[in-house]
């Protein structure tokens, strides 16, 4: 037999290289159909490419009384298995077919694929390929080769294999299992004695040999689980005598020796114990000592590796984190130079005039600490000419963005009346209602949006004919005539004039057409509650006017109220607010003061009861100083709050005692702050303490129909 033709010497769980002629030429009747788009790598369903590798038992029927078991891998293949079987029968693996359920089964089915019983064994027939026939080749018939059990089990002494069923009553778990059992030919090689041999038969006659194996103690303990060892019954047998006696002993056939048995004592024989063995008992106590020490090393340098990596990581973190922080101080600083230079918004105005506040008090300190007499008194005037003419430039640029937003404002306004009205509704179903009136709106918008286009002439005479026939609905408006009167005069003036401006006029259109679009018809005005301003002396409603936390009764409208106010950079404040409702919210605190706090108070809080800087490091800058919780355990509130920086923020909240870290003296400082913003917050303060003793808090913001986010549907 060639190197080629050899069968492997074991198998292994691999895909064997069968050649394509080794295969059996018959038609099989399994396996999916050949797909040439598809690939190898490519797997026809996903569920069946998860397969939990494991061993299983496969019986062979070679006949009707004659079968063998063996164990594979369930991700093996029928090529594979002829490869091992015909090794084991020492036949050729192309001659072997397998079925199962009358089927052949193809060399690249897997045996995970085929049918298995409830005990989890998979059944094949093996067979030959022309089992019986026979060659006609110069008068001699040669046979076929045979499955000899003889060859499978003499020569190569293999071991076979069944499932046991255990019932869940037998188990401690009350889980039934299956017990892969192997059983071992424990049958040895005869050594050849002596025998003859018949000259007339040619039979052979050997000497009987018995078949006991070697001792158990000297085999490799595998852990047996036999029969032997679980029915094994011990049985006790007396040995010595009933009674202590004398014993005599002859000395030369006359003499007899007495030896008495009065010091006599019993030796009871213990396990042999070979010398290695006693040995190895002997350093017993340094082979533990030896294991301990070398534990405790690894336990050591697991340690040490455990903390290098949290250190690292730590250490990571913190580089990550001074990275955020600097990118964050580098956008707001963009962010402020690009407001700085194209305002746009009311606090984008506030902070260039806190801005010329800043730049006055800096030139008054340097005035006063140069000048004396009337040279300050001139330094002062120019001072005051440079501090008009700057204030004057904001106005300038304040006016011009009024007016470039006048019509983006209207857009944005007309939209959200057009928009239907919009709930949640039974089963979190989005629930659209759609009026005359927004249709009314939106119908006129798009009239409005062709209004303020720039047509031809032609365009805008079809325009204003559509125009005029809508007005005929809207005579209920209040300015009908003067405003299809302005409409007709344009048309006339299209239509007979050959050249006229009617720029001025379009404009007032406009005006009257926006006003048109917000009009509704309505049966009876409803009464809105109103107030007058104690500074304007203007009556107002209750939504014009500015509602404060330290206030007791609404006195001051939001323009008049805007006006006393001092030029602030409300943005910051704005982020400082922003900053303790996002860290109460994480904090699962929907009760906390932080969300009834408005940014007036919290500029309130830094200036009048922290004076504009941290309490732990001074420092001023406003972009960076936060107010965290004082007692974290206790929710936020003007005094439960101390002014700290970014920095000075994380490291405050990692603080468990308070006591332990921060001085005697501090602590003092920070309790005196706190009553000072209790006594000014103190309306705030008798509302908390009736809310919190009757437990009314949970209606706080609660409303009949449920709130949902309309946008997230």
């Amino acid at each position: 037999m060639s190197l080629q033709e050899c069968p492997p010497s074991h198998v292994c769980n691999v895909q064997l290289n069968v050649d394509p002629s080794e295969r059996p030429r018959v038609e099989t009747g399994c396996g999916p159909a050949y797909d040439g788009r598809s690939t190898e790598s490519e797997p026809h369903d996903n569920e069946e490419c998860c397969v939990e590798l494991e061993n299983v038992t496969v019986k062979f029927h070679i006949s009707q009384s004659q079968i063998v078991a063996q164990v594979y891998p369930n991700c093996m293949t029928m090529s594979e298995v002829k490869q091992d079987m015909a090794r084991k029968f020492e036949v050729s693996p192309e001659s072997l077919v397998l079925k199962q359920s009358g089927r052949i089964l193809c060399d690249s089915v897997a045996i995970n694929s085929t049918k298995f019983d409830s005990f989890g064994i998979h059944e094949f027939n093996l067979e030959l390929l022309g089992a019986g026939v026979t060659k006609d080749g110069d008068d001699s018939a040669i046979s076929v080769p045979k499955l000899d059990l003889n060859v499978y089990y003499d020569k190569h002494r293999l071991p076979d294999f069944i499932t046991v069923h255990i019932p869940g009553e037998d188990t401690e778990d009350g889980q039934a299992r299956h017990v892969l059992v192997e059983i071992e030919n424990a049958a040895i090689v005869k050594p050849f004695l002596c025998g003859y041999r018949d000259k007339v038969s040619g039979k052979e006659y050997l000497d009987a040999f018995t078949q006991t194996g070697p001792y158990f103690d000297k085999l490799k303990y595998r852990r047996y689980r036999s029969r032997d060892t679980q029915t094994w019954e011990h049985k006790e047998k007396t040995l010595n005598t009933a009674h202590e006696q004398s014993v005599q002993c002859f000395l030369d056939g006359v003499n007899v020796l007495y030896v008495s048995a009065a010091t006599d004592f019993t030796i009871v024989p213990g396990k042999y114990q070979s010398f290695a063995q006693k040995e190895r008992a002997e350093r017993k106590l340094q082979k533990i000592l030896l294991i301990q020490r070398n534990w405790r090393r690894w336990i050591l340098w697991k340690y040490i590796h455990l903390r290098a990596q949290e250190y690292r990581r730590l250490v990571s973190n913190r580089e990550d984190e001074q990275k955020r922080y600097e990118q964050c101080v580098e956008q707001r600083v963009e962010r402020h130079q690009a407001i700085k230079q194209f305002p746009r918004t009311k606090d984008d105005f506030d902070l260039l005039y806190a801005e010329v506040g800043r730049w006055k008090r800096a030139e008054l300190k340097r005035i006063v600490s140069q000048y004396e007499g009337p040279a300050r008194i001139a330094e002062v005037n120019i001072l005051l000419d440079k501090e008009i003419q700057m204030l004057n430039g904001v106005d300038r640029q304040r006016r011009l963005v009024y007016l470039a937003m006048e019509d983006f404002r209207k857009d944005q306004l007309l939209k959200k009346m057009g928009k239907p009205i919009e709930w949640i509704g039974y089963k979190d179903c989005k629930i659209h209602l759609d009026l005359l009136s927004t249709q009314r709106v939106r119908f006129l918008t798009e009239v409005y949006k062709d209004l303020r286009k720039p047509l031809k002439k032609d365009d805008r005479l079809q325009l204003l004919r559509r125009v005029l026939e809508l007005l005929m609905e809207e005579t209920c408006f209040p300015k009908f005539p003067e405003l299809f009167d302005l409409f007709d005069r344009e048309k006339n003036l299209l239509l007979y004039a050959k050249s006229s401006d009617v720029e001025i006029l379009r404009k007032r259109q406009n005006i009257l057409f926006f006003d048109l679009i917000k009009f509704q018809k309505r049966g009876r005005t409803e009464k809105v509650p109103s107030r007058m301003c104690i500074v304007c002396k203007k009556v107002k409603s209750y939504s014009d006017f500015a509602i404060r936390t330290r206030q007791s009764h609404v006195d001051t409208c939001k323009s008049c109220y805007y006006l006393k106010m001092t030029a602030t950079e409300n943005t910051v404040y704005q982020a400082i607010l922003r900053c303790i409702q996002r860290d109460e919210r994480k904090r699962k605190c929907a009760t906390s003061f932080a969300f009834v706090l408005q940014p007036d108070d919290v500029r309130h809080i830094i200036d009048k009861i922290w004076h504009g800087h941290s309490a732990v490091s001074k420092s001023e800058n406003l972009s960076e100083l936060r107010l965290p919780r004082w007692n974290k355990s206790d929710d936020w509130a003007p005094w439960n709050c101390i002014c700290l920086t970014e920095r000075e923020t994380r490291d405050h909240y990692k603080i468990e005692d308070i006591e332990k870290i921060y001085d005697p003296k501090f602590i003092l400082h920070i309790s005196n702050c706190h009553m000072l913003a209790r006594s000014l917050f103190h309306t705030l303060a008798a509302v908390a303490t009736e809310f919190q003793e009757t437990g009314q808090w949970w209606r706080v913001g609660m409303n009949k129909q449920r709130s949902s986010n309309l946008d997230e549907v």
